[in-house]
């Protein structure tokens, strides 16, 4: 990582597998910034009893906050589930304004345990995603993966099965430089991982 270059983090993976409890808890210490782009709580910020109601204009203000950071060359972070490419241009004007840009991916075995989450999540106040949603975003998400590996300075991808994310794979930019598997992610995960070059030494 070159200290002297403004780094964007991207933190990713599908509903429910605890991205944003992540980044509240670690992402102002792994960045070294507090400006975090969350869309979900910029949505709830502007409509806190029915913040699905604001998702687009949310997704509205996370673009501005998002291109004015990048020419403010300010440090931040955003929360994506990855599920679309949309995000390939942001890291593009980045990386062409001088970041680096790190990605971080969360994952857990399956769409059943993003849904039980997520349900616990509502019990608690939280807010909901449509089943059919957390499920199709999953899939996108792993598919998704490689692409934006092969645009992103550096990368880690994380089982977040427990309290504890561990560390399985991590790589620069378009290669793999460590792969740990666990029976606990899906197949589809290592399928993914391991069509990526090794990382030069």
């Amino acid at each position: 990582m070159n200290s002297t270059q403004p780094q964007f983090w991207i933190v990713a993976g599908p509903d429910g597998v605890g991205k944003t409890t992540y980044a509240f808890r670690h992402i102002k210490a792994v960045s070294g910034s507090t400006r975090f782009v969350n869309l979900d709580e910029i949505a709830r910020g502007l409509s806190p009893l029915d913040p699905a109601a604001e998702q687009q204009r949310a997704a509205r203000v996370a673009l501005e906050m998002t291109r004015s950071l990048i020419a403010e060359q300010q440090p931040f972070s955003i929360e994506t589930t990855l599920s679309k490419k949309a995000h390939l241009r942001t890291i593009t004007t980045a990386r062409e304004a001088g970041f680096d840009v790190n990605l971080l991916f969360f994952l857990v075995a399956s769409p059943e345990i993003s849904l039980s989450r997520i349900a616990r999540r509502v019990s608690e106040g939280g807010h909901d995603v449509m089943e059919v949603d957390v499920r199709r975003r999953f899939d996108r998400a792993i598919a998704n993966l490689p692409v934006y590996i092969d645009q992103v300075d550096r990368w880690r991808v994380f089982d977040n099965a427990t309290l504890k994310p561990k560390v399985v794979a991590e790589g620069r930019r378009g290669c793999i430089a460590l792969i740990e598997k666990t029976p606990t992610l899906p197949a589809a995960l290592w399928t993914a991982l391991e069509t990526l070059p090794p990382c030069a030494e």
